[in-house]
């Protein structure tokens, strides 16, 4: 019997903070109904605006997430630009401090037309990718401009492939080991706000490759990047409140039309 008893006081422990949950909710309808039309509506305007302050507050913590794009130029028998693509994702911190990681490979890097023993032409493709850690000190945060010095910390590796005229591997040659460096830049990234969800952002800088380069090619060199920035933390936080401002209204015309 004992044992029976204490089974029902531990359901019964589970059990109760839901019923306490349901016993408040229809509490809370019981005491709205009995408010006046005005009382009513001055209860639902506090809720809303309650709700959004808490909506429109800053966060401590907000995720950051996108693909980069830049333009830079590495040197050979001349300066050759070339283009660098990526994705990155990390954390802004107080509005002022940004962590994150990165995944870059360069493109369009130095090709040479070879030709074999045979005649065969074949093309040399010179690769290189590479890894970040990627650390930004907001100086400046206004409601139209954002100004920040952003450091970069990275490892990777470039190889050689090789290609025929069609564009498949060209089985002869051995592609080059992958030989490691290391890199780090700097520079300066300025936004201008635009919108809320929208902005323009220029940034700048130079890169220091370390490690055994390829012979002839010098990876130091100027970095910098032009374009919209599209903020959807801000989208996500104006449809958020549209759809709560929507559901104020409806709530709005429903107690109107109540009978006094």
């Amino acid at each position: 019997e004992i044992s029976i008893l204490k089974k029902i006081f531990k359901s019964y422990m589970r059990i109760r903070p839901s019923l306490l949950l349901v016993l408040c909710f229809f509490l809370g309808l019981e005491v709205f109904s009995q408010l006046s039309k005005q009382q009513k509506l001055d209860s639902l305007k506090t809720k809303f605006q309650v709700d959004s302050t808490h909506m429109h507050r800053k966060h401590k913590y907000s995720f950051l997430a996108g693909f980069d794009t830049r333009n830079s130029f590495v040197s050979a028998e001349k300066k050759i630009s070339v283009k660098l693509q990526g994705v990155k994702a990390g954390v802004m911190i107080n509005g002022r401090h940004q962590l994150a990681a990165g995944y870059y490979s360069v493109i369009n890097l130095p090709q040479k037309e070879v030709v074999d023993e045979a005649g065969t032409k074949y093309n040399l493709k010179l690769n290189m990718e590479y890894l970040t850690l990627y650390y930004q000190y907001v100086l400046l945060n206004t409601k139209r401009w954002e100004i920040g010095i952003p450091v970069e910390l990275g490892g990777g590796n470039y190889h050689t492939t090789a290609t025929d005229t069609g564009g498949k591997k060209y089985k002869p040659f051995t592609d080059t080991l992958k030989t490691g460096i290391s890199l780090f830049g700097a520079g300066v990234d300025v936004s201008f706000k635009i919108f809320r969800w929208l902005g323009f952002n220029a940034m700048g800088g130079y890169r220091f490759v370390g490690g055994a380069e390829p012979k002839g090619i010098n990876f130091n060199g100027v970095f910098y990047s032009v374009g919209l920035e599209i903020y959807f933390g801000q989208l996500y936080k104006m449809a958020k409140f549209g759809l709560k401002r929507r559901s104020y209204k409806k709530n709005v015309e429903k107690i109107k039309h109540l009978p006094d």
